[in-house]
């Protein structure tokens, strides 16, 4: 009886985390770079506007992320999630019915939130509420969501394009998205979330620690690149020249599902650390993200390269987010919660510093420049922590 009711909790966690994270590491987190080709028209985001408007939407997770682990304490692990999710599904509709660049901005800040409250809280309900041999099976489902939902954005962006109707109607696809992960999350967590452990106030002066630099300074550098990545990709082909054969805003759509599916292979990434090891999958995955770089500066227009660029930035994204989990375990070892928490603060803080930057540089200087500069951050980065990573091997 006792061995049924952890299957049935690994289930309904494993479900309830699949359809948070299809919405809000979807729709709600990639709509913006998506959708940039025809929001900027839209809405006459000239300048470093959509740089601007993309790190108002990170600061929104850095805030959700900051904001998570207080709202679980205070009242309880699956709370932060359902208010994520009625932000991410509330955001998006602000999107779809946005009226002017202030509304379309405060709804893809408000559809950030739901990304940065849900992303510890499941962990947390993962490692309460779960046994130990079941949890990586649990997790590998509940990333698989994010993988599938940025195929499903682009896949609604790509219907959106081909029927030739308004993008808005593919955010109020999303809304409705959103509505269903809100109904199954509310179901099924208040069925099998566990009861919160009772945890002694942790100090954040306790993850401050030498050892922890190469962790913050991938974490950092991973932020800022794939939200430059995520902002910037789909514009940057589209002032190439578009790919050939798609309709009219199509290549952002391609883009973004290309993205989606090659991220399930992340769903690999502990299998290929134990096989590899840290420190040699860390250098991959950063080089990786620099030829991903590389190649949308050097060839925009051209499919091979659009996509393997495509690929390789799924590929980094789902690989990287599971690397800094277990690195965490390993480094902060009793209290990786706390460390994961720390480390997705540095990645927050790149992703809300990046677009803002990219988007002035893009305009002054050119996608070729911003992207190229993309390249030599995460080749430096690699470079700077990679010897301090052999020490956590």
């Amino acid at each position: 009886m006792e061995a049924h009711s952890h299957i049935s909790t690994a289930r309904g966690l494993s479900l309830a985390g699949f359809a948070a994270t299809l919405l809000t590491y979807g729709p709600a987190r990639v709509g913006f770079g998506l959708f940039l080709p025809q929001l900027r028209p839209a809405f006459g985001i000239e300048g470093g506007a959509s740089g601007t408007i993309a790190s108002i939407g990170f600061a929104g997770f850095l805030i959700g992320l900051v904001g998570a682990g207080e709202l679980g304490e205070r009242l309880g692990g699956a709370r932060p999630v359902l208010i994520g999710l009625i932000c991410a599904t509330l955001g998006v509709a602000a999107v779809a019915f946005a009226g002017n660049v202030f509304m379309l901005a405060g709804g893809v800040a408000l559809a950030m939130l739901g990304p940065g409250l849900t992303w510890s809280p499941f962990n947390t309900l993962v490692h309460d509420g779960l046994r130990e041999f079941r949890r990586p099976g649990a997790l590998s489902i509940i990333s698989t969501g994010t993988s599938l939902g940025v195929a499903l954005a682009g896949g609604a962006a790509l219907v959106a394009s081909g029927l030739g109707v308004s993008w808005r109607w593919a955010w109020v696809f999303f809304a409705l998205v959103g509505l269903a992960a809100l109904a199954v999350n509310a179901r099924l967590l208040n069925a099998v979330a566990p009861e919160p452990r009772r945890r002694e106030r942790e100090l954040w002066s306790s993850v401050m620690r030498n050892l922890a630099a190469p962790l913050y300074a991938i974490a950092f550098s991973f932020g800022l690149t794939t939200s430059v990545w995520i902002t910037f990709a789909a514009r940057a082909v589209e002032d190439a020249g578009d790919l050939g054969g798609l309709p009219a805003n199509g290549s952002a759509a391609a883009i973004f599902i290309a993205v989606g599916l090659a991220g399930l292979a992340g769903m690999g990434t502990a299998r290929l650390r134990a096989l590899v090891g840290l420190p040699a999958l860390v250098a991959a995955l950063m080089l990786a993200s620099a030829l991903s770089a590389g190649l949308i500066a050097l060839s925009p227009a051209t499919w091979p390269a659009v996509m393997a660029s495509s690929a390789l930035q799924g590929v980094f994204i789902m690989m990287m987010s599971a690397v800094l989990s277990f690195w965490s375990e390993r480094v902060f070892p009793g209290n990786s919660l706390l460390g994961f928490t720390a480390a997705l603060i540095f990645l927050a803080a790149g992703s809300v510093i990046g677009p803002a930057i990219a988007g002035h540089a893009y305009d002054a200087l050119g996608p070729g420049a911003v992207f190229l500069g993309l390249v030599a951050l995460s080749a430096g980065s690699s470079a700077l922590a990679l010897p301090r990573i052999l020490k956590v091997r």
